[in-house]
């Protein structure tokens, strides 16, 4: 009886449906650097922008029917873009399995938008309804442009260049790597050009007994300077050139404040750096060997190892 009163409920207030999917998708934003979820597009614009549009409009023509212009025709329309809709969710859904990667918001108001479709479904014959649901997947199969920002993507990790960019690069090295130091400086300039177009991350690999060491310094400057790539960049540098020398870890810091880089060190935050950001990031990338970067873009994830891959793919992705 109470689920029969609900269904009663929503057919004459279906408008409530779509707004709580806009509703769904802001408080979304307000987490967003505290879960993982899906970036993306669908037609150049972006994902969430799309769907606060799609549901205003179902929000708009709800009102429309219910208080100034109940007519079969309008309601069949309505049920129609629904449907079409659908399929848009079913891609979306099938995106989020694909990478194990499952967004909140995007569910929670999938859920909602999904209600609505049951409840107006039975304007529509049924044949037309799985017309516009092929339809839907179709026109989003070939729109949607996505990517996975992972939980530790927040401003508790190292993160440089555009924040919101649907490109992420993430390099692997090692500062007692031979070759990582080589082509450090192609490398640098080539993420220098691609800043303002992709989120960049430096990942230190630890596969020499004294990586760690180094590794908190940069950490400990990124405290301090946060997302600045000249920053980085120069810390970078520097470790390179002093771990050639095998210099002790209290001197590496002197020479960075000497040269105006301000450090902060903490151990322990730096630590759970390591144990979160770094260590997911390797597993996820099965890194057991550097230099490497991988190339995260639509969905795909790429990576290269090996000095000449790396540079190749760098010098190729920035034309």
């Amino acid at each position: 009886m109470n689920a029969t009163r609900v269904v009663s409920g929503l057919q004459k207030r279906l408008w409530i449906l779509p707004a709580l999917c806009i509703l769904t998708i802001i408080i979304g934003q307000l987490c967003a650097a505290k879960c993982a979820f899906i970036q993306g597009d669908i037609l150049g614009i972006d994902l969430d922008i799309f769907g606060i549009l799609f549901y205003s409009l179902l929000l708009v023509s709800l009102l429309a029917y219910r208080n100034f212009y109940p007519e079969d025709w309008l309601m069949r329309a309505i049920a129609a873009v629904v449907a079409v809709g659908v399929g848009a969710e079913l891609i979306l859904i099938k995106f989020q399995v694909e990478n194990s990667v499952y967004c909140p918001k995007c569910l929670i108001s999938g859920f909602f938008f999904l209600v609505l479709f049951f409840l107006v479904a039975r304007h529509l014959k049924k044949w037309v309804i799985i017309l516009l649901i092929v339809a839907g997947l179709l026109f989003t199969s070939f729109t949607f442009n996505g990517s996975v920002i992972p939980s530790y993507a927040n401003e508790s990790n190292p993160q440089f260049g555009a924040d919101k960019a649907q490109v992420e690069i993430i390099v692997y090295s090692d500062y007692f790597c031979p070759h990582c130091r080589k082509i450090d400086g192609q490398v640098n300039t080539i993420l220098g050009k691609l800043k303002d177009s992709a989120r960049i991350r430096f990942v230190d690999v630890p596969l020499h007994p004294r990586s760690l060491e180094y590794d908190e310094v940069f950490l400990y400057s990124w405290f301090v300077s946060g997302n600045d790539l000249k920053t980085a960049v120069l810390v970078r540098e520097l470790l390179f050139d002093e771990a050639v020398k095998k210099t002790e870890q209290a001197v590496v810091i002197s020479l960075l404040k000497s040269k105006g880089i301000s450090v902060k060190s903490d151990k322990e935050k730096a630590r759970s750096v390591f144990r979160g950001f770094y260590n997911e990031s390797i597993k996820t990338d099965k890194v057991s060997a550097t230099p490497a970067v991988v190339i995260v873009k639509g969905g795909e994830r790429k990576k290269y190892v090996g000095a000449k891959a790396v540079l190749k793919a760098l010098e190729e992705f920035s034309r």
